[in-house]
């Protein structure tokens, strides 16, 4: 393909995604439609033999076909942060999928209108202590579902960089605060902070990128977090007004948000504790 050619396939593309790259082989992949809500940050990671996509969106045309027009290497699949479908819609554009077993039935559950989107494809799953290698650059896998039972984080030792999904973000968390949910509770989104602050002291990462409101975030935004679950299981109560940025539909009565510093956490006062 030429540069003309090669101009042109990507400008096809801008109404929908956008490209950053914040590390030379690292992309943040910005979802995009003024008709569709649910937009995400996905990511593509390039080694020194394969590409691979972290989360697919819910948009059309191909992203897929986008993301090949950024890198040379070849991309092997895309790998779930979590179940819910803006981060799992375009996942048959990919060879291979990979996301964490208790995501399979809503991975394939779409949003409202399920016009035009395949669900038909297999599925690899990874669990805590995984890995793929995509040359000189493994991902490490580790379990932290609150907002999702499905979620995962994911671990880039060689670039210190660890994917949060939707558990920890630049804008907010919610952590069931739209349903009371067995295991979406603050305390145990707290645990699994506590798992990944152990990373943490590790210096296992000095950036955290989250799948919506832009990345990457400083490492010490974890703290904010876990800060914030500490100030509500201690008995601390947030605000009833949920920002409508964190929940498009209408909120229970106990709903809250908490916040503090750089961490906003929607919770639930009667799904605090497991």
């Amino acid at each position: 393909m030429t540069i003309r050619e090669k101009t042109e396939k990507l400008i096809s593309f801008e109404d929908v995604y956008t490209a950053h790259r914040f590390e030379t082989d690292t992309w943040l992949v910005k979802t995009k439609d003024e008709h569709m809500p649910f937009s995400s940050d996905c990511y593509l990671l390039e080694g020194d033999d394969y590409a691979l996509a972290i989360d697919s969106g819910m948009q059309f045309p191909n992203i897929a076909e986008y993301m090949s027009l950024l890198t040379d290497k070849p991309i092997i699949g895309v790998l779930n942060t979590h179940s819910h479908f803006d981060h799992t819609g375009g996942n048959s554009f990919f060879k291979k999928v990979f996301m964490h077993p208790l995501a399979e039935e809503k991975a394939k559950t779409p949003f409202g209108n399920h016009t035009g989107y395949n669900t038909d494809y297999e599925i690899t799953p990874v669990t805590e202590d995984s890995t793929i290698e995509l040359g000189n650059r493994k991902l490490e896998i580790f379990e932290i579902g609150a907002h999702d039972p499905a979620s995962i984080a994911i671990l880039d030792r060689s670039r210190a960089i660890i994917f949060t999904g939707d558990e920890v973000e630049s804008g907010w968390c919610n952590v069931g605060s739209m349903k009371k949910v067995p295991g979406m509770t603050v305390e145990k989104h707290y645990a699994n902070l506590m798992k990944l602050k152990k990373l943490y002291d590790e210096d296992a990462f000095t950036m955290i990128c989250p799948a919506h409101h832009g990345a990457p975030l400083s490492k010490d935004s974890l703290l904010d977090f876990i800060k914030c679950d500490e100030l509500i299981l201690a008995g601390e109560e947030g605000c009833p007004n949920v920002p409508r940025k964190c929940a498009p539909l209408q909120m229970d009565p106990e709903a809250r948000v908490m916040i503090y510093k750089t961490a906003h956490i929607c919770y639930r006062t009667d799904a605090i504790r497991d």
